[in-house]
């Protein structure tokens, strides 16, 4: 009798014991746990790429998609198809040395799938990525669209707003919180083609700037200090009328107007470098103090991964098709981008 009471008392010491130990130690861990309300987060990269024509290889019949599937002009088939995306996840995880993007807007893509399909590639798969879509007004079927780390940035709303009477893509409103607790808003844009004259097509992209301003200043009359990035293929340049008259003002910085004049654009045509892939940026993210942003943020990635030698030395960025020609390059633009700290 004496002896289980001893073996019960000892077995009460013991638990006493294993829940003062505990209580010692849960503080220090709940501590190691509980996320910072103001977390710091260096290097953050907010990019913009236009991928070129990323078609699932099925026929959509509601657009004219049909060059896209392995029986159309292009062939373009599983394999083709399943070398893209591969392709362009490198790419993508590239761009920053420490983490993948935590934001990349993304143009000429047909659908939520090949979206998904991409965020599941091996380079990209370990990054918590959601995928923004909708079906944009393009008669080609190509759309502006987003995908972002849930673990970096809370998305708090999103809208299209479509551009009436020009059957071009839709403008991409994005409201979020970088480490949810910076307010910032994101519009991703993809302004019609210069393909039948530039002069001939200025208005389109004039009409475009102008929305896209109007939706910007409805955000400013409610907030003068609010946090913007505009980013996208405006197909002009900075110093065109589009961007430098209608959707400038003095409150906005362009990263990527450096660039212009230069060898070092975003896309070549018939061998003279243009600028037509920027990020904008209100000038209350340079002169935030809780923001490490610079005007000399803005950067292209012109890697040789996805560069095209020519014989004359003449270096461009490495296009999947030119006309029904299969190259099998990346994409036909080169990737911008801008990294942002938030203290």
């Amino acid at each position: 009798m004496k002896k289980k009471l001893l073996i019960t008392l000892i077995c009460i010491i013991g638990i006493i014991i294993i829940k003062l130990v505990n209580n010692d130690a849960n503080p220090n861990q709940m501590e190691k746990e509980t996320p910072s309300n103001n977390p710091t987060i260096d290097n953050m990269v907010i990019a913009f790429y236009n991928v070129e024509n990323l078609f699932d290889i099925y026929d959509d019949p509601h657009t004219f998609d049909e060059d896209f599937t392995p029986f159309g002009k292009k062939q373009w088939d599983s394999e083709r198809y399943q070398k893209k995306i591969e392709d362009l996840s490198k790419v993508i995880s590239k761009l920053s040395s420490t983490s993948n993007p935590a934001l990349l807007g993304v143009t000429e893509v047909e659908n939520h799938d090949v979206l998904a399909d991409l965020i599941k590639n091996n380079s990209l798969y370990k990054t918590n990525y959601k995928v923004i879509h909708r079906d944009n007004n393009d008669s080609r079927g190509i759309d502006v669209a987003a995908i972002y780390d849930a673990n970096v940035i809370n998305i708090i709303d999103y809208t299209y707003y479509e551009v009436e009477d020009l059957y071009t893509r839709d403008i991409l409103h994005i409201e979020g919180e970088i480490a949810h607790s910076e307010h910032i808003h994101f519009f991703i844009t993809h302004w019609p083609s210069r393909r039948k004259g530039e002069k001939e097509t200025e208005y389109k992209r004039i009409e475009v700037a102008k929305i896209l301003r109007s939706k910007i200043n409805k955000l400013l009359s409610n907030n003068p200090n609010e946090r913007i990035i505009v980013m996208g293929d405006f197909n002009d340049e900075p110093s065109n009328k589009s961007i430098s008259k209608y959707l400038m003002q003095d409150d906005f910085y362009n990263l990527h107007a450096t660039y212009e004049n230069t060898k070092n654009g975003t896309v070549n045509h018939q061998g003279n470098w243009l600028v037509f892939d920027q990020i904008i940026v209100s000038n209350s993210l340079l002169t935030d103090n809780t923001y490490q942003l610079t005007k000399k943020s803005g950067k292209v990635y012109t890697n040789n991964d996805i560069t095209f030698t020519h014989r004359d030395g003449n270096k461009v960025p490495s296009r999947t098709y030119g006309g029904p020609k299969y190259y099998g390059g990346t994409s036909d633009h080169y990737p911008v981008y801008m990294t942002i700290g938030v203290k």
